[in-house]
């Protein structure tokens, strides 16, 4: 009768796990701290946050100077805390799955032109709106990436190549998450940059995932500080899953008038041209912010259609013509300048096999449609 128990037992317990593996897969986007890699060849972004991780370098002075992340001193955090969880081994994940807005893309993807005219809030963009998102490490093909139209760059992480600023770039380090705590102290001081970025999708248990009031606890230890040092600041960004606002709103009243930031981020993948410029307008209503649009690209990930490539470039130019003629988007960076795309759409891709531009990185970098 016990053997028989047993075998019962053991039965169910085998049928729960087999549920639990057909479980919904949470939808999220890009995250890094293994931006200093040249060949990323696991799924997702995961596979550059790793290999991140195992470049240590000593320089603190943006020279390509990734300290190894302490997780000891950067311990994971849940989102259904806000207190620190046990510190983690793992380098943040990278997904780019992305939760898209309220509303299922539809099976045709279209691209709409915008009928919504810019309006000004006295953002201080230069002009030079192209972003450079660069998850390339120490290569000299950033030199293929700079144009008239260029001036920021970020890499995920703390740290930047050590061409970047010959190359007339503007860095902007970024606080992925609590686990890189340790590397961004270190190297984001004074005269190192002037700008810095908060947290990667917070509200994404794949991404930097923390509870809103771990979030400002954070910021005002290791950001807010740098105002007094002539940075200016772009708040947590959050994927583009409806819960994204309601994690920013939080944030702020956890924050009690204690976080500033100058900028908001934007993230949004989807396959419509007017779904994307109708969210950023949304986030710009919310909080009157300068908008930086810091990941982009044409990308269906509710399991229907994805643009051709035709649709994806006239999804890239309605959007980005629409981004220039908009003052309070002081920047944009479309997604992506990698020879891996970890499975968005590669006609969305901006960088060829060799390091150069595609054509569409051309158009994108050359603001030419």
């Amino acid at each position: 009768m016990a053997a028989i128990k047993f075998l019962n037992l053991f039965a169910l317990s085998s049928l729960a796990l087999l549920a639990c593996s057909f479980g919904a897969t949470p939808v999220n986007a890009l995250s890094v701290e293994g931006i200093h890699a040249r060949d990323v060849s696991a799924h997702g972004h995961a596979a550059i946050a790793k290999r991140n991780a195992k470049r240590a370098t000593s320089s603190v002075n943006g020279k390509a100077c990734k300290v190894r992340p302490s997780s000891s001193s950067a311990p994971a955090v849940s989102t259904s805390s806000s207190k620190k969880s046990s510190s983690s081994t793992k380098a943040p994940v990278v997904s780019t799955k992305v939760a898209t807005t309220t509303k299922k893309s539809s099976s045709k993807p279209t691209s709409t032109s915008s009928s919504h005219k810019s309006t000004s809030t006295g953002s201080t963009s230069s002009g030079k709106k192209v972003g450079v998102s660069w998850a390339n490490g120490e290569s000299s093909s950033l030199k293929n990436f700079v144009s008239s139209h260029t001036q920021l760059l970020y890499t995920w992480s703390p740290e930047f190549p050590s061409n970047c600023k010959s190359l007339g770039f503007e860095p902007m380090p970024m606080l992925w998450g609590p686990n890189q705590i340790s590397d961004f102290k270190k190297l984001v001081v004074k005269g190192y940059a002037n700008f810095a970025m908060g947290f990667n999708e917070p509200n994404e248990p794949g991404q930097s995932n923390m509870d809103p009031g771990y979030g400002a606890t954070l910021w005002k230890e290791y950001l807010e500080p740098l105002r007094n040092e002539g940075y200016k600041l772009i708040a947590p960004t959050t994927s583009s899953n409806p819960n994204g606002r309601t994690w920013v709103d939080n944030w702020y009243k956890s924050c009690n008038g204690g976080c500033n930031p100058d900028y908001h981020g934007v993230h949004y993948y989807d396959i419509t041209a007017q779904g994307m410029i109708t969210y950023i307008e949304q986030w710009h209503t919310a909080y009157g912010k300068p908008i930086m649009v810091t990941e982009f690209a044409c990308q269906n990930f509710n399991g229907g259609a994805q643009c051709s490539e035709s649709q994806t470039e006239a999804f890239w130019k309605t959007v980005i013509e629409w981004m220039e003629a908009t003052e309070w988007v002081v920047s944009y960076f479309g997604f992506g300048i990698m020879t891996n795309m970890q499975g968005v759409n590669t006609d969305n891709q901006l960088m060829t096999s060799s390091g150069g531009a595609t054509s569409l990185g051309k158009k994108y970098l050359e603001v030419s449609w």
